[in-house]
């Protein structure tokens, strides 16, 4: 193959999954028969196993291509193909906004796409993706938190020890990662960083997500994070060597577009109506277990017992997490993947 071809491959790779992945989102938006809530638990648990592994991904993707040159890579495919998967959807429009809604959404794009982005791989580039993981498994204890701080939530007493395991659980990561040498604590603050701004998002969604549907949400979104990249790109784009990077690379950073904008969501989408809130919680324990196996078995890092216990508590605050919230019910259109 050509060297001059390998640019183009991204759009011959983008223009097929627009195809599938419009045709998947209008059956699964049409007359869908109802699921069972053990296929729903399946595609919850699937979409939050792909946010695990994508982190291992983006350590690899980082070490290759420019940290602001991806984060505008990346908002460029979601944005083409969720345009595509849009049409048809129903609900109200992006411009029908209030002043007050156009203000959460770029707070959106600034904190969940532009901010997690950012912060994400350059943690990444500085710790082992494994502990990148198990940080970002503590998600659901740092929404709860932040819903204390910020939305006057009360937390009850699972929901604090939840937040404890939680917090054992990344003290213990930190403080083992630094000692064992394949980890910095910046490393791992920035990625700290990222799961900050992600539950930024998760409480700003939850304002936004009725009457707005999911994916014109994450399109208003991505587009204006594709707007707030661009000045982020500039400088690293004029010293970038397109040709420096392989062209497997390239698909990979596709993959990870698609995945964390359009497959993630729309497999948490289609589980998400079917369960318990409770149930909805615990699957992002798959969330740290993928991250692990992506990291033995794609970058080679070594998981060692104190990796597993403190992936154990992060774990164990998700599930006392849910338990906390078993007696409600899911309400359709709250936070996931974006």
């Amino acid at each position: 193959m050509e060297r001059r071809g390998i640019p183009q491959m991204p759009g011959v790779l983008l223009r097929n999954v627009c195809v599938l992945a419009r045709e998947i989102w209008q059956r699964h938006d049409g007359a869908m028969p109802h699921r069972t809530p053990i296929a729903a638990a399946l595609s919850l648990s699937a979409a939050m196993a792909l946010t695990g592994a994508n982190v291992a991904f983006g350590k690899a993707i980082a070490a290759e291509i420019p940290v602001y040159l991806f984060v505008l890579f990346r908002f460029v495919v979601a944005s083409a193909v969720l345009a595509l998967m849009v049409r048809g959807e129903g609900g109200p429009r992006l411009r029908e906004m209030s002043g007050a809604q156009r203000r959460d959404l770029l707070l959106m794009a600034l904190l969940g796409m532009v901010g997690f982005t950012v912060f994400m791989f350059e943690g990444v580039k500085r710790t082992a993706a494994a502990d990148a993981g198990i940080i970002t498994a503590s998600l659901p204890a740092v929404v709860a938190v932040l819903g204390v701080a910020l939305a006057g939530d009360r937390l009850s007493r699972l929901q604090t020890a939840a937040a404890a395991l939680a917090v054992a659980g990344l003290l213990l990561i930190q403080v083992t990662g630094a000692a064992a040498g394949g980890a910095t604590p910046i490393g791992n603050m920035l990625v700290a960083g990222a799961v900050l701004c992600e539950a930024s998002f998760v409480l700003l969604g939850k304002r936004l997500a009725p009457p707005f549907q999911p994916l014109r949400l994450s399109l208003g979104a991505n587009l204006v994070a594709l707007v707030m990249a661009v000045p982020l790109a500039i400088p690293q784009a004029a010293a970038f060597d397109v040709w420096s990077v392989r062209p497997g690379m390239w698909l990979l950073g596709t993959w990870y577009a698609l995945a964390a904008s359009v497959i993630c969501l729309w497999l948490w989408y289609r589980g998400l109506p079917y369960v318990e809130t409770w149930l909805a919680g615990l699957a992002t324990a798959a969330i740290p277990v993928a991250a692990l196996v992506a990291s033995a078995l794609f970058l080679g890092e070594a998981i060692g017992a104190w990796r597993l216990l403190g992936a154990a508590l992060v774990i164990g605050a998700i599930a006392v997490g849910a338990l906390s919230t078993q007696p409600q019910r899911r309400a359709i259109g709250q936070e996931g993947p974006r």
